[in-house]
């Protein structure tokens, strides 16, 4: 196996060209994105997922770089992938759109034939009992966390909800207490 190649790209476009000459002889790839305070051009993260799942691949795992860059790694799908609810969406837009690759097509049309991973989330969860004994003993967290959108609180408890471990779940809450108690977001 290969390294995980790092790639930046600054337009919809330049993602999309890249995703239509590698999605089907990468893996995976890293793709650099540059946060708000720098100035600089990134694409956001809905292009970036709604581009990749044009060429069945999606996001994974985020990763601060530095002060001014962070990463995200995005896959192949593999043909036994589950999907999300809000996934599925988008990939019902595109396709009805044509604006799908073969690929992407494939992997849409199987994923719509099994269950969500997140189906028995709730679409607009409450903060849960955890998360609130985390918020009590950091104040400063729980009014960055408030100051959040609502498309951002439910994208974050969604997030949190999908954690299948004890510890992946209180990593998740650390990570919503330490960008909430700064006023930063976690992607």
């Amino acid at each position: 196996m290969g390294k995980t190649k790092q790639i930046t790209v600054y337009s919809r476009d330049q993602w999309r060209k890249w995703l239509k000459k590698n999605h089907l002889v990468e893996e995976s790839v890293f793709l650099i994105s540059y946060k708000k305070h720098t100035g600089k051009d990134s694409i956001n993260h809905k292009t970036q997922i709604e581009e990749a799942i044009c060429f069945g691949w999606i996001d994974t795992t985020v990763k601060r770089l530095d002060e001014d860059r962070f990463h995200r790694r995005f896959v192949k799908r593999s043909v036994n992938a589950t999907w999300s609810k809000n996934t599925l969406s988008y990939g019902e837009t595109l396709y009805k759109n044509g604006k799908m690759s073969a690929y992407g097509k494939k992997m849409f049309l199987l994923g719509k034939q099994k269950k969500p991973i997140d189906h028995d989330i709730p679409d607009f969860p409450e903060v849960p009992g955890d998360l609130k004994k985390a918020f009590a003993k950091n104040k400063r967290a729980k009014v960055g966390f408030e100051a959040y959108s609502p498309s951002t609180k439910k994208s974050y408890l969604r997030w949190l909800f999908r954690a299948k471990r004890e510890d992946t779940r209180a990593k998740r809450i650390q990570q919503i207490i330490d960008a909430a108690s700064q006023g930063q977001k976690l992607w």
